[in-house]
Formats: structure tokens, sequence, C-alpha cells
């Protein structure tokens, strides 16, 4: 009898460490490991293809993905690899929405940045054209999306809050910079594009107006402008 005691006892161990270890991870669909496995295989890591499946290729490749980016190398999708990955950020929020990635790949695409095509999923060359992007930007090089990197790219983070506007049109940014080319200041070429040039000289009319200096064709600073 005393072998089958063993054996119940490990199981029940096993079973409470498997539950303890749940607890502590986020939940993560099928859907999510495809997007981890894309993201790997964009890297260089082989995950032996996408299929939604958290199998032993896919769990090496986030091993030497882990070991790479100095985190634990455990072979799960833990809320740092998920963060490293660009997946989910840091400190437990959920990650961007694919709507707001394909915004962002669209945008920095339209300012010269090559994100490759607008599909939704924060890939490596996606990545690569934000560390870019923030290092002309003097932001944290990081190549993942955070607040302060969709508010230089012109992009509310998340649903819209009382102050928030929508990002200009290309129609509006054209007429801002004209506007402001009218009032002597140097936005760059009537391009539609919100360049660093025109982000500076909106800045430097909000500062001379008394609005807030955000660098963005918010409502207020449009109507200052009469656009």
């Amino acid at each position: 009898m005393k072998p089958m005691y063993s054996l119940l006892a490990a199981a029940v161990a096993a079973a409470g460490m498997a539950s303890a270890s749940a607890a502590g991870a986020p939940f993560v669909d099928s859907q999510t490991v495809r997007q981890v496995q894309k993201t790997l295989s964009d890297r260089g890591f082989r995950t032996g293809g996408i299929d939604g499946r958290m199998g032993p290729q896919t769990q090496a490749a986030l091993v030497n993905f882990q070991r790479s980016e100095k985190l634990q190398p455990t072979g799960k999708l833990d809320r740092q690899t998920l963060a490293a990955l660009g997946l989910q950020e840091s400190g437990g929020a959920l990650g961007y929405s694919p709507e707001t990635i394909r915004k962002v790949q669209e945008t920095l695409n339209a300012r010269g940045y090559k994100a490759g095509a607008p599909s939704g999923v924060l890939g490596e060359t996606t990545r690569s054209a934000l560390r870019a992007f923030q290092k002309s930007e003097n932001i944290a090089v990081t190549g993942r999306l955070n607040s302060r990197t969709l508010s230089a790219l012109g992009i509310p983070e998340g649903a819209a809050s009382a102050g928030s506007t929508a990002p200009a049109s290309r129609d509006t940014i054209r007429e801002v910079q004209r506007k402001l080319a009218e009032r002597g200041y140097r936005p760059g070429a009537a391009d539609g594009i919100m360049g660093r040039a025109t982000r500076a000289a909106i800045m430097e009319f909000q500062r001379k107006e008394n609005l807030a200096v955000t660098g963005r064709a918010d409502r207020q600073t449009l109507e200052a402008l009469g656009v």
C-alpha cells in the first residue's frame, strides 16, 4: 500500500505546484501563443511553426529568447516574457489591441520608417521601426509600445478620454502646417505628415498661446489656429 500512497501524494503535490504556477501566470490562449510564435520567428528563434500550441520547440525557442533578454529561462509565457516580446506591457497591463498596432504601423510607414504591412501584429520589423523612431524622438529605445511613444506618434492610448482627440487627418495636418507657416513658424513642407519640424512648430505656437504644450494638433490648438 505504501507505494500507492507515495504515488498519490506525489500526484497531489504536483497538482498543487501546477495550480500555484498557473495562479502566478497570465491566462494565455492559442491566439496569444500564435502571436508569440510569430514574434519569436521574426526574431530568428525557431518555434517549429505557428500553430498556437505550446509544444517542445516553442518552449525551447522561448528559453533561448529568455536567455537573450536575461530573463529566467523557464520556457513559460510569464508576464515579463510577454512584455519583452512586446505582447504585454510590463506592470501587468494588457497589451495593445491589433487596431492600435495597425495605426502605429500606418503612422510609422507614413513617416518614412519601414514598419512593414499594417497587420496589427507587433513583429520584429515593426519593433525595429519603433526603435528607430524612438531614437529620433529621444525616447527610451525599447522597440515596445508605451504611452510616450504613442503620444509622439499622435495616437491616443486606449479608449478616448474626456480631453483626448482622434489623430488629425493628413488634410488637417496640411492645413495646420499652412497656418503655422503664415504665422511665421517653421513646420516644414505642407505635406500632411506630422514630422519633427511640424511638432516643434506646434509646440512653439502652443507656448506662445499659453496652451498645453503637447506637440499635437488637439482641439484647442486647432481652434487657436483657426483650422
